[in-house]
């Protein structure tokens, strides 16, 4: 018996959609590019449960004679090449055909088109990528294309397909490029029958991203200095150093009017912001990369999401340089002004206060009236005693560096008495100095309260006493972050953050913690959303677990005391009194050491004392 056999046509062309169709996006793409080369200037997108069931593409553009119409469903026709080495010179996305086969192998198609030479337009119904129906009807020239019912017949790749909400931010972000890119067309995405963005046609890349997003993202952006070098031509608007996002999803690069995909073009972008972003920290950012075609290879990946440059380096420098010379430009303008201001006011500006909510807020009962500790001034707490009438013991203050390891650790087994320390003071504004019998403490004042608030937030997050604001804070999300949180507005309310949905796209931050009550929370929601999308994809206790876990420690990190702060002893004394009674208390919940214990004998070694 003959173990190998060939595979109908029919088969092997729903195996071979796979590799230009994965998810609802891809198809967007594909017709919106076809659309783009039909010469439209009016493109309007239809979605319905994030493309799985409904993707319409409508537009005004050349449209197409009924031969075309059926030439354009078959397998391997294209108005793009006639041979391979046409491959090197291609300049459009290609007019129909190419994918439009694979797409009506795997789904339920209608085709309505019409060109300006025919009186009647045509309606062609496919399933299983032939003609099912066929009808003459009056219509508008341009093309009217309808996926429904995305691999009814390829259950194995229908169950691979993402939730809505990951389906709808990948067609959301696909559909900011385009319009990014192509400034002169006028865009409209619907969602579910109702229009959520409407882009006429504008003059600039500015004005686009004020339609797209909102007007306080669009007032960090700034205009690129165009850079050409060795034929590469960067151009673009950036986000400035007072701007930084969670994740990547502002960053787009487009190549030769094509947007791509590139990870060496993204660590070259952020290099360009070294030393101006934190850590973990993203800029926005729209580059438009421009060289000879000959320079570059656009056909490495099967839906041409991806490009492998001939000069890498040349092109990975030129963004950087082109950042670099933008950022330092405007960092230059930026500081000459805030030196003029700062100098005026120097005189008369005030002394701050600090106002330490310790952790004795988050152990009380819910409807009862919290503790909060007066606000306190930065002066020197002179009168304050220097010796503490608590004890703790040695595991409670510091985890013992190499040369002390085995003394502590013998202290420790042999469980001796409680010794008492001695706050000597701040270092830096920044650690908390303890002095011992056997050696000297520093403590990490902004780790240490961190971890105390995580594990009240974790163990108590039920109990957290929350603060009605006057004043609810208004935030505006973009459709796709809505869409991506509002399932999961109870994790913040379960962590004593209330927020409700107030119009589109718009959200009210209406309570918080206590000690939340001046953190940025619209930052906090933000990281949220970008968390949500990272991991929504793994197991669904996992997920919750996972997002809780981040939520409580960025929530400990917004309302611990900050390296800075100027501490009074009294409140060093609480501090270190509640590390005392924490779990895991040796390092912050980011991993990061909370203490740092040097005993007496290096000291002494040091300065050469010791000669035992």
């Amino acid at each position: 018996m003959n173990r190998i056999k060939q595979l109908s046509a029919q088969e092997a062309q729903k195996i071979a959609a796979g590799e230009v169709v994965e998810r609802p996006a891809n198809i967007v793409k594909e017709l919106v590019e076809n659309s783009l080369d039909a010469g439209a200037t009016q493109i309007s997108i239809y979605i319905e449960d994030g493309g799985k069931q409904l993707i319409r593409i409508v537009d005004n553009g050349c449209g197409m004679s009924v031969a075309d119409a059926h030439m354009c469903i078959k397998h391997h026709t294209t108005s793009k090449i006639s041979s391979v080495d046409d491959l090197t010179s291609i300049t459009t996305f290609g007019f129909r055909g190419e994918a439009l086969s694979s797409m009506s192998a795997v789904s339920k198609m209608q085709l309505i088109t019409k060109d300006a030479d025919s009186e009647l337009g045509v309606c062609l119904s496919v399933e299983n990528g032939a003609v099912a129906h066929e009808e003459a009807i009056a219509c508008e020239q341009g093309t009217d294309l309808s996926i429904a019912d995305l691999f009814y017949n390829v259950p194995a790749r229908k169950k691979f397909l993402k939730t809505k909400e990951t389906e709808w931010r990948h067609i959301v972000t696909l559909f900011e490029a385009f319009c990014l890119d192509y400034t002169n067309i006028h865009f409209k995405l619907f969602s579910e029958g109702k229009m959520l963005f409407n882009c006429p046609a504008i003059d600039s890349i500015e004005q686009r991203i004020v339609q797209l997003w909102e007007h306080s993202f669009a007032q960090h952006m700034i205009t690129l200095k165009d850079i050409t070098q060795q034929g590469v031509s960067v151009r673009g608007v950036i986000s400035s150093h007072q701007y930084s996002r969670y994740d990547r999803n502002a960053i787009f690069f487009f190549v030769n009017s094509r947007w791509v995909k590139n990870y060496k073009l993204t660590q070259a972008a952020l290099r360009g912001y070294l030393n101006v972003l934190q850590t973990g920290k993203f800029p926005a950012l729209f580059l438009f990369i421009t060289l000879d075609g000959a320079q570059v290879d656009i056909n490495i990946h099967p839906r041409k999401e991806e490009v492998q440059f001939l000069h890498p380096r040349i092109v990975e420098q030129a963004v950087t340089q082109a950042i670099k010379a933008t950022l330092e430009e405007h960092l230059s303008s930026h500081l000459k002004t805030d030196v003029r201001i700062a100098s005026a006011h120097a005189e008369n500006r005030p002394i701050p206060t600090f106002n330490m909510a310790l952790s004795s807020s988050f152990a009380q009962p819910f409807k009862e009236a919290p503790f909060t500790a007066p606000p306190m001034s930065f002066s020197s707490p002179t009168s304050a005693p220097l010796f503490i009438p608590t004890s703790v013991s040695h595991n409670a203050l510091a985890e013992p560096s190499a040369g002390s390891q085995q003394s502590l650790n013998s202290a420790l087994e042999q469980d001796e008495p409680e010794i008492t320390y001695r706050v000597v003071g701040q270092l830096s504004s920044t650690y908390i100095l303890l002095e011992k019998p056997d050696g000297m403490v520093l403590i990490d004042q902004h780790a240490a309260h961190e971890r105390i608030l995580y594990e009240l937030f974790a163990q108590r997050f039920a109990d957290v006493a929350t603060i009605s604001l006057l004043f609810p804070i208004i935030m505006h999300l973009s459709s796709s972050d809505m869409r991506l949180i509002e399932p999961h507005l109870h994790l913040l309310e379960k962590s004593g953050i209330h927020v409700e949905i107030v119009g589109v796209n718009q959200l009210a931050i209406k309570s918080t913690p206590v000690n939340l009550k001046d953190a940025n929370m619209q930052e906090l929601i933000k990281e949220v959303v970008s968390w949500i999308y990272e991991y929504q994809q793994i197991d669904k206790d996992l997920f919750f677990k996972t997002i809780n876990e981040k939520l409580h420690a960025q929530m400990a990190c917004k309302a611990a005391v900050k390296a800075g702060d100027l501490l009074s002893i009294a409140q060093m004394q609480q501090l270190v009194a509640d590390l005392e009674k924490t779990d895991n208390r040796f390092t912050c919940p980011h991993g990061r050491p909370t203490m740092w214990f040097v005993s007496t004998y290096e000291i002494e070694k040091k300065f050469k004392r010791n000669y035992r």
